[in-house]
């Protein structure tokens, strides 16, 4: 155990917890404080403590949400609740949320060294479990074949915290990454997908690896849903597209509210409709001009500005690229003056 965080809204009481935590015999490489449980998640976020110790009652976030949180993020992070209130209930809540211990107030040195002295213990003999790193693998191919993506990141992110804190060396970290992947490739396999995706290439950083890995793992969705044919996909894309079309939207926008990414929209767009994103968008907006400027009492300036063009020029070049006529050409052709 190297690293801890505390918790709690009383300074007094936090600044003897840190007190009482350097005085112990085992050497802690950090020890952090945090004010309520907001925070205490930024940091967590930010470096992943292995040990947690959390008061109940705090503004903005209570210790039972906040170790909630954190069971559900990180679970092998170790938590310790200490607080003033002995209710059962509370304890119970603790209990569900994967918490240690629950130390009431007011403790003393010789309590809080005897608590750490068992956790450090756990720590240093704390095994791998297998059946929980195979629980997420199985929970992101599940998601991928489901095209989840938010998901797929959420349940990634997990496996990533869980492979942080139970290695013991980056390249320990690197090489259950490496045994995602490969198990990964086979479970969608025997779904009858067979991903064509890159090896990852060695890194030292497990940062770094670990960004590579969430790479390939979105070009398998991507892949995936390019052999489904992507039509329902696309025709949403169009849809989006269609009650926006005045609006300055760029692929990467349609992109996000699609939840794929910006190339493979790119790609997919033209398979399906036989045309570009950008060609798309242009011929909506001048079939939408098409019927403004039939319509007598609409000034051409504001037509250009009505379709989603900044200015008439550009309107004007747009429109006679496409139709062979200027504004002006086409409602002279339709009778308008």
């Amino acid at each position: 155990m190297k690293h801890i965080l505390v918790v709690d809204d009383e300074p007094l009481i936090l600044k003897g917890l840190v007190v009482m935590l350097k005085q112990h015999s085992h050497t802690f490489d950090s020890i952090r404080t945090a004010s309520n449980g907001l925070k205490a998640l930024q940091m967590i976020e930010e470096s992943m403590p292995q040990l947690l110790l959390t008061d109940i009652r705090m503004p903005k976030l209570d210790g039972l949400e906040l170790c909630k949180q954190v069971h559900e993020k990180y679970p092998l992070i170790q938590k310790v609740i200490i607080s003033g209130y002995g209710d059962f209930e509370y304890a119970q809540a603790c209990i569900s949320y994967g918490v240690k211990e629950y130390v009431l107030k007011p403790f003393i040195p010789s309590k809080i060294h005897s608590l750490l002295d068992k956790l450090v213990y756990e720590s240093h003999h704390a095994v791998f479990s297998i059946s929980r790193y195979e629980e997420w693998i199985d929970k992101i191919v599940e998601a991928i074949w489901s095209l989840r993506i938010e998901e797929v990141e959420l349940h990634l992110e997990q496996l990533r915290s869980y492979c942080s804190t139970a290695s013991t060396s980056d390249s320990d970290f690197i090489q259950l990454l490496k045994d995602c992947l490969t198990m990964l490739k086979k479970r969608l396999s025997v779904k009858g997908f067979h991903p064509q995706g890159e090896e990852i290439s060695d890194a030292a950083d497990k940062l770094q690896y670990f960004a590579q890995l969430q790479i390939q793992i979105l070009k398998m969705i991507d892949e995936l849903t390019l052999q489904r044919g992507g039509q329902d996909l696309m025709q949403k894309a169009k849809y989006y597209m269609d009650s926006h079309i005045t609006k300055d939207l760029s692929l990467e926008d349609v992109a996000e509210y699609l939840g794929i990414t910006p190339p493979y929209l790119s790609l997919l767009f033209k398979k399906v409709h036989k045309e570009n994103f950008v060609q798309y968008r242009i011929m909506k907006r001048i079939e939408l001009a098409k019927k403004l400027l039939e319509i007598p009492h609409y000034r051409t300036n504001d037509i250009a500005y009505e379709v989603g063009y900044e200015n008439y020029p550009h309107f004007s070049r747009m429109f006679k690229k496409v139709t062979g006529l200027s504004p002006l050409e086409y409602r002279h052709m339709m009778g308008i003056k």
